[in-house]
């Protein structure tokens, strides 16, 4: 069975722009297949999500989400979605939760500005005892539909099951394909305060005393052989 290892779930307002179909348009569909849904409610984007899950086995390898980052009057991140009415956002732990139910391979996107947020908004769940989301990417400004389109067009092209990209490698490629874009990689890690939380790999060496590379050698070497 053909497999759709990229999902694209578009999570905005009817009028709202839809850089993903400008992607997909710009990207020929049989050299990656993708899962592709346009939805408006929190029970539709759950609903996206596990029909992607359910249809691509263990063939699911990243999972972008264009929505807005929602905040509270306070100013906290409290989730992603189409507004703050109830119905038209997720929770952090709802998004937890979705993810919890899958095995993606790969990283999670959040495609909505200042959307780096979520890194520090998932970390708690980490200590659970499946990793549901392995890594992040996040914005930590505003972003536009225009460079969402060009990352998109990298990411799907950084999709081969045979020959996956490089982890250590994957920002610097992404911020030479949308020079100027805030673009941030988090990775669960251990960090020298004692807490496990998804790091800003370009802040390794500061929060957890080694560089990205050191730290995935580090986790290869105590995996079973």
């Amino acid at each position: 069975m053909e497999t759709k290892p990229i999902s694209l779930i578009q999570w905005l307002g009817p009028n709202e722009d839809r850089e993903t179909q400008a992607a997909l348009s710009a990207f020929a569909e049989d050299e990656v297949k993708i899962f592709h849904a346009d939805v408006l409610t929190k029970v539709e984007a759950k609903h996206a999500l596990q029909t992607w899950f359910s249809e691509n086995g263990a063939n699911t390898q990243y999972c972008f989400i264009g929505a807005h980052g929602i905040v509270a009057p306070d100013g906290r991140a409290i989730g992603v979605g189409v507004s703050d009415k109830p119905n038209e956002f997720a929770e952090w732990q709802e998004l937890w939760d979705w993810f919890d139910l899958g095995n993606l391979r790969g990283g999670l996107w959040l495609g909505a500005c200042n959307s780096s947020d979520a890194a520090a908004a998932l970390s708690p769940f980490l200590n659970s005892l499946h990793l549901a989301i392995p890594h992040i990417y996040g914005f930590s400004g505003s972003i536009y539909p225009n460079e969402i389109e060009e990352i998109l067009k990298k990411l799907i092209a950084f999709t081969d099951i045979e020959n996956p990209p490089s982890l250590p490698e994957e920002p610097a490629e992404l911020r030479k394909a949308v020079p100027g874009t805030k673009i941030e990689l988090y990775y669960p890690a251990p960090t020298l305060a004692g807490t496990t939380e998804y790091v800003n790999v370009d802040e390794m060496p500061e929060k957890t005393g080694m560089d990205f590379r050191q730290l995935l050698e580090q986790q290869n070497s105590r995996r079973p052989r």
